[in-house]
C-alpha cells in the first residue's frame, strides 16, 4: 500500500465515523415514511478527491442521509470501451471528471482524477452501504480531449435520413467485421464495472432509445440490412439500396419504410432492443451487478414505441433491475420551447401508465433539481414548480389486483445531486416528509382503466387514423380538470369502486368489453369512439355525446350515471386525416405528435361530465386555476392537494360536500389557521405551486 492510500485509509476514519452516525439518524426517521428508495444522479465534481475520504463524508454531511443509489455520470462512453485495465494509475479524460468537460459547478472547480481515486471514491461510498452504478451517455467530442474510440469505428455513427452522419453512438449496430457492437461492449461493460467496484449500469440517453426519434434515425445501410433480415416483406431496391451518407438516397429510403412499413419499423426497433438488453442484463446478472434504463425521453408506453422502439413491457421482461421514469416537467418549466404550456400533467399520466403498464417492475422518478450543463435550476428558477411536482409525483397510485394501492413509482433519483448546498438538501428533505406518507385507503376522483390490448392495437390506430392514444387522452382530461390519480388493469376491475374511465375501449376485445360490461361499483366513462358490442353489454345508460369533428369523431359514453351534458359549440374546421398524415413529426421528445382535430370544448364536457359524478369535492371559484388531488387516509381525514396552473397566486373556494371541523395546513405555504364555514374553506396556492391540507369532517 502506497503512503498517500494509507493516509487516505485512516484520515477517512473519523469522517467514516460521522457519516454512519448521520445515516442511522436518517434510517430512524425514514421508519415514520412509506418505503422508498433515494437515489442520487452526480458527475464526480460533487467529491472531492484532496480530502482523505475523497469528500464522501462533506457530502453526506450535506444531504442528511446516504442514498440506495449513487449513478455517477462520467458522460464520455469511452470510459467503458476504451478501459485498459488498471495495471497501471493513469490520469482520466477530462470528459469523465465532469459532464462535456465543464470547468465548475456552484461548489468547485473540476478536478482531474485518475483511475484509482475513481475507485477509491467506489470503495469509500460502499463503506457507507451505498450502491454505485456507472453512467455514461452515447455522446462524443469528436477527439477534442482525447482519440476517442469511435475516431476508428465510423461505421456505428447514427445516420440520420436528412442529414448523413451525427457524431453520436448507435449502440445497435454492427463493426465492419460484422460482428454486433453490442457483444464488444457488453464485455468490456462488464470488465469496467468489475475493475472499478462498480454495483452496476445505468443505462441513461442513447442506450435505449437512441439519441432521437426512428422517424430521423438511424437510416443506415447496416440498420436495413438488418431491418431486412427481420422483416418478412420483401423491402425495394429504393430501400435496401446502398446510401451510405447520401441524404437524397436516404430521404426516399425513410420516406418508403414510413410510408409502408410504420408499424413494423417500430417494432423491428422494440425487439433490436429487447435484445441489447437481454444481453446486457444476461451478462451483468451473472457478474452479480444490475442493470437500470432510462424510459424512452419521457414517453408514455404508446409513444415510446411509435416514436422511439421501445417496448416498456418487452425491456421489463428482459430482468431488468430498473426504470428510470424521465418525470422532466420540472426542467421543462421554464424552457423557452415550452413555457406556453404546463407539461405537469403530461409527465404526471405518464408516470402513472408506466406503473399500470408495468405492475412489477421498479419504476424510479427523474426527480429534476438542477443541472449545470444543461443550464436549468428549478430550486432556485421555478422552486414552487418543484415542490407541486415532488408532491405529486409521489402521490399516484396502481390499484393492484389483491384490492390494495401501489405508489406509481418507488422512489426518485436527484437530478442532478452536485453543488447543492446543505439549507438546499433540508428544503427538499421537508418536501419528501410530506409527500412520502404512508399510502392513502383510497383516492378520490376517478381511476383510468389499463388495457394491454387497446395499447398494442393503438399503433395500427394512429398510424392509420392519428386517434389519440390513451395517455393523449388521460392527461388533456387532467388539464381540463379531472380529478385522476390511479389506475387499474382491465382484468382486475372486480376490486374497483368509484368512477372508472376506458379510453378507446373500441380497440379491446370481446373478453374486456365484456367485464366492463359487468362493472357495477360506479360510473363507467369511455371515451374514444362508440364500440358497437358495448351498447349491448351494459344495460344502464346515462349519457352519451360526442365531438362535431367527422369522420371517426370522438365520442363518451356515461354509464350508471346521469350526469348534466352541456352543449358545445365546434371549433375551426379539421385537415383531412390524409393532410395530417402528411404533417411534420417532431424531432425533440418536448413536442407532441400531430394528432386529429378536438374539440377543446368536447373535452371540456367530458371533463366536467366526470367530475360531476367522480367525487363530491367541488372547487367552487377559482376552478379554472386550480386542480385537487384529494385522498382518504385511514382515519378518514382527506388529504387534499390544491395545485396552482397559473403564475400568479390563487384562491379557490372547496366545497367537500359535508360540514368540516377542521382544515390543517401541512404544506410549506400558507402559514395560516384555516376557518372553514360549514361545508367550505378558502386557502391561497402560490404560482404554479401547492398547498396541501388536511381536513377532518364533523361527525356525522
Amino acid at each position: 500500500m502506497s503512503r498517500r492510500s494509507l493516509f487516505y485509509s485512516i484520515s477517512s476514519l473519523v469522517v467514516l465515523l460521522t457519516s454512519i452516525l448521520s445515516v442511522d439518524l436518517y434510517a430512524q426517521e425514514e421508519t415514520a415514511l412509506r418505503p422508498h428508495e433515494r437515489w442520487i444522479w452526480t458527475e464526480l465534481i460533487a467529491f472531492d478527491n484532496q480530502q482523505p475520504d475523497s469528500g464522501v463524508g462533506e457530502y453526506l454531511e450535506k444531504t442528511g442521509f446516504a442514498p440506495k443509489v449513487i449513478c455517477l455520470m462520467i458522460s464520455s462512453p469511452d470510459i467503458i470501451l476504451s478501459h485498459g485495465g488498471m495495471e497501471t494509475e493513469e490520469q482520466l479524460a477530462k470528459e469523465y471528471t465532469s459532464r462535456d468537460g465543464h470547468d465548475f459547478n456552484p461548489e468547485r472547480q473540476r478536478q482531474d482524477w485518475t483511475n484509482y481515486q475513481l475507485r477509491f471514491l467506489i470503495e469509500q461510498l460502499h463503506e457507507r452501504k451505498i450502491e454505485v452504478y456507472l453512467s455514461v451517455f452515447a455522446k462524443y467530442y469528436r477527439t477534442r480531449e482525447h482519440r476517442e474510440w469511435i475516431a476508428d469505428h465510423h461505421e456505428v455513427l447514427h445516420v440520420r435520413q436528412k442529414s448523413g452522419y451525427a457524431w453520436a453512438l448507435n449502440c445497435l449496430a454492427r463493426l465492419d467485421d460484422g460482428s454486433y457492437f453490442e457483444d464488444y461492449f457488453i464485455k468490456k461493460l462488464v470488465e469496467t464495472l468489475n475493475d472499478y467496484g462498480f454495483d452496476g449500469w445505468h443505462g441513461a440517453d442513447g442506450w435505449g432509445p437512441l439519441s432521437g426519434p426512428i422517424h430521423e434515425v438511424s437510416f443506415s445501410d447496416d440498420m436495413i440490412a438488418q431491418f431486412a433480415e427481420y422483416s418478412e416483406y420483401n423491402l425495394p431496391q429504393v430501400v435496401t439500396q446502398e446510401c451510405v451518407y447520401d441524404v437524397s438516397k436516404l430521404i426516399a429510403r425513410a420516406e418508403w419504410i414510413l410510408k409502408n412499413r410504420r408499424a413494423e419499423w417500430s417494432e423491428f426497433y422494440a425487439d433490436r432492443w429487447t435484445t441489447f438488453w437481454g444481453k446486457v442484463v444476461t451478462a451483468l446478472h451473472a457478474t452479480d451487478k444490475k442493470a437500470a434504463i432510462n424510459s424512452a425521453w419521457g414517453r408514455a408506453p404508446f409513444e415510446a414505441l411509435y416514436r422511439y422502439g421501445i417496448d416498456y413491457q418487452k425491456i421489463a421482461a428482459t430482468g431488468v433491475d430498473a426504470i428510470i421514469v424521465e418525470t422532466v416537467a420540472v426542467g421543462l418549466a421554464t424552457d423557452p420551447r415550452t413555457v406556453d404550456s404546463d407539461r405537469h400533467d403530461d409527465f404526471l399520466a405518464m408516470l402513472m401508465l408506466m406503473r399500470a403498464c408495468l405492475p412489477e417492475t421498479k419504476l424510479i422518478f427523474l426527480h429534476g433539481v438542477h443541472d449545470v450543463v444543461e443550464e436549468w435550476d428549478a430550486i432556485h428558477h421555478a422552486p414552487m414548480v418543484l415542490e407541486r411536482e415532488i408532491y405529486s409525483l409521489a402521490n399516484v397510485f396502481h390499484n393492484r389486483s389483491d384490492g390494495s394501492l401501489a405508489p406509481s413509482a418507488d422512489g426518485f433519483l436527484v437530478c442532478l445531486g452536485d453543488g447543492l448546498k446543505k439549507n438546499e438538501w433540508n428544503w427538499l428533505e421537508e418536501r419528501w416528509q410530506l409527500a412520502f406518507q404512508e399510502p392513502p385507503q383510497s383516492t378520490g376522483g376517478a381511476t383510468v382503466v389499463w388495457s394491454d390490448s387497446v395499447f398494442r392495437a393503438e399503433l395500427e390506430d394512429y398510424i392509420k387514423n392519428r386517434t389519440w392514444n390513451t395517455h393523449r387522452i388521460l392527461f388533456h382530461l387532467m388539464q381540463a380538470g379531472v380529478t385522476i390519480q390511479s389506475t387499474i388493469h382491465v382484468d382486475d376491475i372486480v376490486q374497483a369502486t368509484g368512477t372508472l374511465i376506458v379510453p378507446n375501449a373500441h380497440l379491446m376485445p370481446r373478453s374486456e368489453l365484456e367485464r366492463l360490461g359487468g362493472y357495477k361499483n360506479g360510473p363507467l366513462v369511455l371515451i374514444g369512439r362508440p364500440p358497437e358490442n358495448i351498447l349491448k353489454l351494459i344495460s344502464i345508460p346515462g349519457a352519451q355525446f360526442k365531438d362535431h369533428y367527422s369522420p371517426l369523431e370522438m365520442w363518451c359514453g356515461v354509464f350508471h350515471a346521469s350526469p348534466q351534458v352541456i352543449p358545445f359549440e365546434k371549433g375551426e374546421d379539421e385537415p383531412p386525416v390524409a393532410e395530417i398524415l402528411k404533417q411534420e413529426l417532431p424531432k425533440g421528445y418536448w413536442n407532441h405528435l400531430p394528432y386529429r382535430h378536438v374539440s377543446d370544448g368536447f373535452i371540456d364536457v367530458c371533463a366536467k361530465v366526470i367530475q360531476q359524478i367522480a367525487t363530491p369535492i367541488k372547487v367552487v371559484e377559482e376552478a379554472e386555476s386550480v386542480a385537487i388531488m384529494p385522498v382518504t387516509l385511514q382515519d378518514g381525514t382527506i388529504r387534499i392537494a390544491i395545485k396552482n396552473r397559473t403564475y400568479a397566486y390563487a384562491r379557490p373556494l372547496i366545497d367537500m360536500g359535508r360540514p368540516v371541523a377542521s382544515a390543517e395546513v401541512l404544506s410549506s405555504f400558507p402559514s395560516i389557521t384555516i376557518k372553514p364555514k360549514e361545508n367550505r374553506f378558502s386557502i391561497r396556492v402560490p404560482g404554479r405551486g401547492i398547498t396541501v391540507v388536511d381536513v377532518k369532517f364533523q361527525p356525522e
